[in-house]
């Protein structure tokens, strides 16, 4: 008779063994066995809020007033971008449960041992950009708080304080899962309920009233743009679903698996979206640029110092997640370390993008540039395995995500998904508009829309479907 296995309580602290708080977790890419599955489906909730409880998400908010949209229509892009990409994150969970494995290790049963490399690849590129990403962010911070201090600016001290930020990113996401998982947990609701007493304090000066700048196309053209961007911050955690999910007992009710995870996403990317277009009002040139800044100049003098601090703590609570997902990514793709090893090196790559970043390009650039290459490669990738599992009802099998010995010498692409998802890429690609390149078609018809997510998912899963159909004999993995 198989033992029971005990329900897990939404506030332990201890997790089992193998993944216990401030120890390093023993599981990397093995499935996790049901004795050690110790999270709730409904602990997904906390645990994704905190993905996007930080500034990010108060920033990419701001993008949105700043491109010339009013509050109330940034208000309405905000919400049916995250939503609907808040939905498909919740959907992609559902593997941890039924497999107990990362999402790029599902992902083998739909792409093939070798073919998901390539999701692995992007995946890892994610992780390590988002932590470059977040440690600018803080560091920015940091060095604002300094000169609330009276310390000078200079290059040696913005280096010396991206180091702190990266050496305490990199501490928690060592010791794995749990970990995470308790400061997550604890740590959101500190850090949204001090985003909501920012935006009190700021009520008095903040112009609710702001309307678009736009008319006509040139306005639609750019709220489709808008519902884009919020869309593709979601959607660059779809590669990461499973990784945090895996530890949920497999009777889990899809329906809460998706409710949970989609609904803590999809609430504090949102909300602090919504928050961030309101308080660039504070800025009469409406510069995204400006944001820290408008908002430490209209705070009491008092409240800029824990603001600093909430910026710069909530960005380091954001990379836990990105150091310890590119370093399952990376043994994924085929890096042979540890798993907390490969965190390590994840990490000091991050860094040395963020050092990169902070003294030698245009971040505000860079980062949407980040944000909308995520939108053309990860629609495709997550409708051919939303597909495989949900229309196919095809349920990955341990000795399908397992690497065997033919896999070693090359092969095990499976070519109809792998051909899918590059169509989807494709016809996407008409449909881009991003500081690094707008298609014509974007430009000159879609008065700047970027539509190329949804084309690339729709695409990808129509056409998935075709090759699998039970009429066509499906092209076996390669040997």
């Amino acid at each position: 008779m198989a033992t029971p296995v005990s329900q897990p309580d939404l506030l332990d602290l201890r997790g089992v063994p193998a993944d216990e708080f401030l120890s390093i977790e023993r599981h990397a890419l093995d499935p996790i066995p049901l004795s050690d599955r110790h999270t709730p489906a409904v602990g997904l909730f906390p645990l994704w809020a905190a993905s996007q409880a930080s500034f990010d998400s108060i920033v990419t908010g701001a993008l949105l007033l700043s491109a010339g949209l009013g509050i109330w229509d940034a208000a309405l892009a905000i919400l049916i971008g995250g939503v609907l990409a808040a939905l498909v994150l919740g959907a992609l969970s559902v593997l941890g449960p039924r497999t107990g494995t990362t999402q790029v290790v599902a992902s083998r049963a739909v792409f093939g041992v070798d073919g998901a490399r390539i999701g692995a690849a992007f995946t890892l590129f994610l992780g390590i950009g988002w932590f470059a990403v977040d440690s600018v962010i803080a560091t920015q911070a940091l060095v604002a708080l300094a000169g609330k201090g009276g310390i000078a600016d200079t290059r040696p001290l913005e280096a010396i304080l991206l180091g702190v930020v990266v050496i305490a990113s990199m501490l928690v996401a060592v010791y794995g899962h749990q970990t995470i998982s308790v400061f997550e947990r604890f740590g959101a609701p500190v850090f949204v309920v001090f985003a909501l007493v920012v935006f009190a304090l700021l009520v008095p000066k903040l112009h609710f009233d702001a309307g678009s700048t736009l008319h006509g196309g040139d306005h639609v053209g750019q709220w489709v743009l808008g519902v884009s961007v919020i869309f593709a911050l979601i959607a660059s955690w779809w590669s990461f679903a499973s990784d945090y999910s895996r530890y949920v007992p497999p009777q889990a009710s899809t329906r809460t698996v998706i409710l949970s995870a989609g609904g803590g996403i999809a609430l504090t990317t949102c909300l602090l979206g919504f928050l961030g277009v309101c308080m660039l009002t504070l800025d009469p040139q409406r510069n995204s640029n400006n944001l820290q800044a408008a908002i430490l100049d209209a705070l009491p003098g008092a409240v800029g110092v824990p603001f600093l601090l909430y910026v710069a703590l909530g960005e380091i609570w954001s990379n836990y997640f990105d150091v310890y997902t590119a370093g399952l990514s990376a043994l994924a793709a085929g890096l042979r370390l540890s798993r907390w090893g490969a965190a390590l090196v994840c990490g000091l790559i991050g860094g040395v993008l963020a050092y990169v970043a902070l003294f030698y390009s245009d971040f505000a650039t860079q980062y949407t540039n980040f944000l909308l290459l995520t939108y053309l490669w990860a629609p495709g990738w997550a409708a051919v395995v939303l597909a495989d599992y949900f229309v196919r009802h095809h349920t990955p099998r341990p000795d399908e995500m397992l690497p065997q010995r033919r896999y070693r010498l090359g092969g095990g692409f499976k070519v109809n998904a792998l051909v899918a998802w590059l169509i989807g890429t494709i016809a996407a690609i008409p449909f881009v508009n991003s500081p690094m390149w707008t298609s014509p078609l974007s430009r000159h018809v879609l008065h700047q829309a970027d539509i190329s997510g949804v084309v690339a998912f729709i695409v990808a899963g129509i056409v998935y479907l075709v090759l699998r159909s039970p009429g066509r004999r499906a092209v076996p993995a390669a040997a």
